[in-house]
């Protein structure tokens, strides 16, 4: 292997051409050679639009070459599973988009078959790499808040489209799957622990099979308590706040790496942390085909998206049977 990962993506859906080919093309040590799809036709014109030197009729077919050394897997959430495990066993390194698995089954068995092939995989989760969410979790480690007791970490926007595959049960979707995975995601990153248990409510737009809003608590050990919100009905709304015993950290309009952290402590005026972070994307390839390139552990390895799977199954299974339901803890390793 040279000094650059070569990747391919399997399939043409957005996320792939509106943010990982953007990070590859400035990247110095990744770049997206393939593009794969059921259909050739549809292969070969993304390919063009998109500079990509590649294109494969099927995604087989594009694992199985000799011109790639890993993929980004870009498949609805219920085909992940298997053309993670596919690449794997082609000995192929796989960036998943996330959540990495519709299961914890699933997920361990993803888990395992990377590492029996010796080949890295990662969940894509982006917002970890911004320095609004490193700031945020090294606060609260920090104590500049005193104790934290609540938090609440929402992500909502409007989805119109009554065929959009977020709203397909089969294919795994859901507001908490799509974009409540992140609000999981952000109160366990900022707490650094993991949550012990879970309390939901859903609502299910009429005539729609998964939750299209998602209320939910965590409870961490310390006995706060973090609150998610999801929304595909609007209308759009991005907030992360940690209300501790000293004071509150605020980021209005999470997820991006253009917005200030602000802290709040009594009747001080507000302290605005002003900031910018790189692209996301762009941190996340890097690293990842650094680990590819030179045999660096993940900061994020599988485990750490079982833990979230883990808590996003818990907040599903309390609002389908209506009570508290116990956090699966993943141990180390």
């Amino acid at each position: 292997m040279t000094d650059t990962v070569r990747y391919g993506l399997i399939s043409t859906a957005r996320i792939g051409f509106s943010a990982h080919v953007p990070a590859a093309n400035v990247s110095t040590n990744s770049e997206i050679v393939a593009v794969s799809s059921r259909d050739l036709a549809t292969a070969e014109a993304a390919a063009r639009e998109h500079g990509i030197p590649l294109a494969f009729g099927s995604y087989q077919e594009m694992i199985d070459s000799d011109e790639i050394d890993a993929v980004i897997n870009t498949l609805p959430n219920s085909m992940h599973h298997e053309w993670t495990i596919k690449a794997a066993e082609a000995g192929k390194h796989i960036l998943c988009e996330k959540p990495l698995s519709a299961t914890m089954v699933e997920g361990r068995e993803m888990k395992a078959v990377a590492e029996a092939n010796n080949v890295v995989l990662v969940e894509a989760f982006t917002p970890r790499w911004t320095r609004q969410n490193r700031t945020v979790r090294q606060l609260i480690a920090d104590g500049e808040i005193g104790d934290v007791t609540y938090l609440e970490s929402s992500l909502a926007f409007r989805m119109s489209r009554p065929d959009d595959i977020r709203l397909s049960k089969p294919l795994a979707g859901g507001s908490l799957m799509d974009v409540g995975c992140y609000a999981v995601y952000a109160v366990r990153y900022a707490m650094g622990v993991e949550p012990v248990s879970a309390m939901a409510f859903d609502r299910k737009r009429r005539g729609v099979e998964v939750d299209t809003t998602l209320s939910g608590l965590l409870k961490f050990p310390n006995g706060a308590v973090g609150h998610i919100f999801c929304s595909f009905d609007g209308p759009r709304r991005t907030v992360f706040d940690a209300v501790g015993t000293e004071g509150t950290i605020s980021v209005n309009g999470a997820f991006r790496e253009t917005m200030p952290v602000t802290i709040t402590r009594g009747d001080e005026a507000p302290e605005v942390m002003q900031m910018s972070s790189r692209n996301r994307f762009e941190v996340q390839i890097d690293e990842f085909s650094e680990c590819v390139l030179t045999g660096k552990q993940p900061e994020f390895p599988p485990d750490d998206a079982l833990r979230n799977m883990a808590a996003i199954l818990a907040l599903y299974e309390s609002a389908d049977s209506g009570r508290a339901v116990e956090v699966e803890q993943i141990p180390p390793g």
